[in-house]
């Protein structure tokens, strides 16, 4: 899940819960509001009747107090003696309801109630409210209403509406902002993540335009700042090494010509010839590190140039056997070849492609034990061709696999400078044959062989 989406839904959760909370609480505060404003307002009517008709009890005042309450649609009023009779009522009122309110006042006493009390038509509560007249601390009768709600729960639907209203455009508001500030947000981290990816790769011609002074920005000048030390580092480097390789092979080729001169002259006595000897594997071995380090050097620099031609991969395979089937027959190593077809036809560079596949066997026999076994296949499919180079040598543990295309690397120091590796061979692979528009892939088990394949495209 990517960076945007769970800061979107973290932040989103967060709004919800909280514009939700205050909604519901809106919601709750209002309507709680409104019922006690209600009930309030019965309360005071009635306390305000009684103190009129307490103070002059006569049926002028009754009559008048009736007549005002007729004024409320919502209410019935009635006036009960101290015997619960009715002396006098705002509205009609059926005997069934005349039951249900007699007993209800009843149970009063001298002390006034108020109560909401569920009804079954239209499934309305309704408020029931009464306080005892008295006169001359005797009861003489009870002040009654009976208090419809439907404008309090048409308000309360209402409230309910406008909560539910708000919280929808709130959370739409919400979010939109969100989607705007996680874009914002993420939109450096982003580029900061493809920038260091190119890092990565070895591509250090990179910047990053730093805006503000947050974190953020901070860490892409640190970026930039990185890529820039990074690509004087490297340049730095190839130049040490373009000059190192170009001024050392000028004095390895006068020592190896001139070690091989004295290696094979017969009258300097047996140990000079071993010395010189020993002097011109040396210099050979010391030249081709050389050599691979002005390849990769060029490489790096852009300045290495394939050209290529249509070939016969078959013919490169069978010369490349012959140019190791020496080294193979020290070793007592059989190297067989096989291909689909005597002829594979590929574009390539084939000089390039020889040294290749040459560096892929020779590499195989140094590591492979005696009467070893080694096997070069080609296979030509219909949108690839694969160059394979298998043997039942030493093998490479599973954890060094990721790094043997690296330059100097050796899976086992000691191992690889008893062999004579300069640990270059499989990097200059690898970039030949990406410039062939093709990839080189790698098994190996320990301790029982490797596998390089080569995937050329097939034009």
């Amino acid at each position: 899940m990517k960076l945007t989406t769970k800061l979107m839904i973290l932040v989103f959760v967060s709004s919800f819960i909280g514009i939700v909370s205050m909604s519901a609480a809106f919601y709750h505060v209002s309507k709680t509001f409104y019922k006690n404003q209600l009930q309030q307002d019965i309360e005071y009517r009635l306390q305000a009747h009684k103190e009129v008709i307490e103070e002059d009890f006569t049926n002028h005042t009754l009559h008048h107090v009736v007549l005002m309450e007729r004024r409320g649609r919502e209410s019935s009023f009635i006036v009960f003696d101290g015997n619960f009779g009715v002396i006098d009522h705002s509205y009609p009122i059926d005997s069934e309801k005349m039951i249900f309110y007699r007993d209800w006042v009843s149970q009063l006493g001298r002390e006034s109630k108020t109560e909401y009390v569920e009804t079954v038509a239209h499934h309305i509560p309704h408020v029931w409210a009464a306080v005892p007249l008295e006169q001359h601390n005797v009861v003489v009768g009870y002040l009654f209403i009976d208090q419809d709600t439907g404008e309090f729960e048409q308000a309360k639907a209402q409230l309910l509406f406008i909560s539910i209203s708000m919280t929808v455009f709130s959370l739409f508001l919400s979010g939109m902002i969100i989607l705007y500030l996680s874009k914002r947000w993420t939109t450096p981290l982003v580029k900061i993540r493809n920038t260091t990816k190119k890092i990565a790769k070895g591509n250090f011609d990179v910047q990053l335009n730093a805006k503000g002074n947050d974190e953020i920005a901070d860490l892409m000048k640190d970026i930039s700042l990185m890529a820039k030390q990074l690509m004087k580092y490297r340049d730095t480097r190839q130049q040490f090494l373009s000059n190192v390789s170009h001024d050392l092979r000028t004095p390895l080729t006068y020592i190896k010509a001139y070690a091989s001169i004295l290696k094979d002259k017969s009258d300097l006595g047996d140990d000079i010839s071993d010395h010189s000897r020993v002097i011109y594997q040396e210099a050979v071995r010391m030249d081709r590190l050389v050599n691979d380090i002005f390849q990769l050097v060029k490489l790096d620099e852009g300045q290495f140039t394939i050209e290529k031609e249509d070939c016969n991969l078959v013919e490169i395979g069978y010369k490349v056997i012959q140019k190791v089937k020496v080294e193979a027959t020290k070793k007592n190593i059989s190297v067989d070849f096989s291909s689909t077809s005597d002829e594979i036809k590929a574009f390539i560079d084939p000089g390039r492609m020889e040294q290749v596949i040459l560096n892929l066997l020779e590499n195989a026999i140094r590591h492979t034990a005696e009467k070893g076994q080694i096997k070069l296949q080609m296979n030509h499919e219909k949108t690839k061709i694969s160059i394979t180079v298998q043997d039942n040598g030493e093998g490479i543990p599973a954890k060094d696999l990721d790094y043997v295309w690296e330059r100097f690397y050796r899976v086992d120091q000691s191992r690889s400078t008893k062999h004579g590796g300069s640990g270059l061979g499989l990097a200059i692979t690898k970039q030949l044959i990406e410039l062939h528009g093709g990839e080189i892939q790698v098994k190996s088990t320990y301790g029982v062989g490797t596998t390089f394949t080569i995937l050329l495209p097939n034009t």
